[in-house]
Formats: C-alpha cells, sequence, structure tokens
C-alpha cells in the first residue's frame, strides 16, 4: 500500500488524449557525472525541435500612448460644430418668432404671457448661442491645432502653438489669419480641401461677423423701431452662422480621413479614389 508521505511512491504517466495510458518501465536511475558537465561548448540543438509546444507566434499588443485633452477636443470637434449649428437654427427660429410677435402686436398691447414667453426665448437661445459659439470656436481651434501637427509629423509645426490659438480665437484678426493656416494646411496634405471649399468657409464666416456687427450696432439705438431691427438682425446673423457652422464642418471632414466603414463600404468598389488630384 502506497501513502503520500513517502517519497518515490507516485508517478505521473502523460500520455496523448486520444489515446489511454499504457503501463510502462520505472526509468531507470539517473546517473550522476562527475567534472565539468558540458565541457567547453555550451550545449545546442542542430535544428528547431519538434517535440512539446509548437512555437505558436503571441502578437505583441503595443500600448497606445492616451491621447492629450488637445487631441480628445480636436476628435469631437466636429459633432461640436454640428451641434452648435443646430442651436444656432434654434435661435434664428426663437428671434423670427418674437419679430412676428413684435409685427402682430404693432398698434396694440400684447398679452403678458405671450411678452413674457418671447422673451425669456429669446434670451435663453442668445445665451445658449453664444456658450456654443466659443464652444465651437474653441474646439475648432483644437482640430485646426491637432491637424496641422499631424500633418508636418514628425516635424514640428513651423507655427507656434500659441500664435495659433491667439491668430484663430481673437476677433477680426481670425478673419485673415484663419484662411493662411487653412492654406498652409492644404498644401501640406495628401487628403487637401479645395480652394473653393475654403472661400466658401471664408464668405460664410464673413457673411455671420458683418450680421452679428450690424445687430449690435443696431442694438445700441432706442425706440421700439430699433429693438425690431435688432431682433430680425440677430435672426439674420444666426442663420448665417448655422451657414459657417455647415461649411465648417465641411473643411474638417475633407482634411480628416475617412471612418473604417466608410473605406470599406466604398473603397472596395472603386467609388472612392485614396489619390484626387489638388487644386492649385
Amino acid at each position: 500500500m502506497t501513502s503520500p508521505r513517502r517519497t518515490g511512491q507516485w508517478r505521473w504517466v502523460a500520455h496523448p488524449p486520444w489515446r489511454p495510458p499504457v503501463p510502462g518501465t520505472r526509468p531507470p536511475t539517473p546517473r550522476h557525472r562527475s567534472g565539468p558537465a558540458w565541457g567547453d561548448r555550451t550545449p545546442a540543438y542542430p535544428a528547431t525541435p519538434r517535440w512539446g509546444l509548437p512555437p505558436v507566434a503571441i502578437p505583441h499588443r503595443l500600448e497606445q500612448p492616451e491621447p492629450c485633452r488637445r487631441a480628445r477636443v480636436a476628435a469631437v470637434a466636429p459633432g461640436i460644430v454640428g451641434a452648435a449649428g443646430t442651436w444656432f437654427a434654434v435661435a434664428a427660429v426663437v428671434h423670427g418668432l418674437r419679430y412676428a410677435v413684435l409685427a402682430w402686436y404693432s398698434d396694440r398691447l400684447a398679452p403678458w404671457w405671450v411678452e413674457a414667453t418671447t422673451t425669456a426665448l429669446v434670451w435663453v437661445a442668445g445665451v445658449v448661442a453664444i456658450a456654443v459659439g466659443v464652444a465651437a470656436a474653441v474646439a475648432a481651434t483644437a482640430w485646426l491645432v491637432e491637424a496641422r501637427r499631424r500633418v508636418y509629423s514628425p516635424v514640428p509645426d513651423p507655427r507656434r502653438r500659441a500664435g495659433l490659438w491667439i491668430g484663430c480665437l481673437l476677433p477680426v484678426i481670425n478673419w485673415f489669419r484663419i484662411p493662411v493656416y487653412l492654406e498652409e494646411l492644404r498644401l501640406a496634405s495628401t487628403r487637401a480641401s479645395s480652394r473653393s471649399e475654403l472661400r466658401r468657409w471664408w464668405v460664410a464666416v464673413a457673411v455671420n461677423g458683418v450680421a452679428v456687427a450690424l445687430a449690435l450696432w443696431r442694438g445700441t439705438g432706442e425706440g421700439s423701431q430699433a429693438a425690431a431691427d435688432t431682433v430680425v438682425l440677430t435672426a439674420l446673423a444666426a442663420a448665417a452662422a448655422v451657414w459657417a457652422a455647415r461649411e465648417t464642418r465641411t473643411v474638417m471632414r475633407s482634411f480628416d480621413e475617412p471612418s473604417p466603414r466608410f473605406t470599406h463600404r466604398l473603397l472596395p468598389r472603386g467609388i472612392v479614389n485614396t489619390s484626387p488630384a489638388r487644386e492649385e
């Protein structure tokens, strides 16, 4: 009778899963050598051993560095600009409704609840439009900085990052600096936007800026007519902002790489040309 406490009473028997174990003889007692075990030569196999586990290459997944905050904001910039355009459309509708109420009750006193409702809607739409406009401008600037860094890599961007942020966010100056930054990006990028798209974007932004300036100027006037004109100009400025947001998203998409789903569906069919001729 064997006991697990006594040594030499247990032995392992290995066999393939498709064949039952067969009785084998007890292995001989190992012999001990005296002197150097291997001599002056390091032991080696003349060929790759075929016994044991097969040599399987396990792919090593490299750890990707976590993107910085600017890169994360740049990735969601098209969505932020699109949300801003949607809210600008809401603001345009609200100001148009306010002007319709003013025109309808131009010769008589409007009910208090109509006046209070339209005034509250105008104020809320205006404040939120300013907030989403600032957020969209910051996100679009982060996208431009990241796109230039990606295009000029591995060399650094010839323009300083602080200069890009100032040139994109400072009013009036950004009208003249952003087209220069985009033109440089177009010339250095393999997926370049056409000059016509950049011109449409600049016209949309310029029209929006002029409409905002007129609304602010008319808002300094006094009287009911000045208030009504301010509402109309604000509605037009919001509509121009919708156009500017749409053109901004178009420019962003023209420089960005297509999504994997887009490439998988259209490239095999020959619908998309991966190397379009750039317009000079």
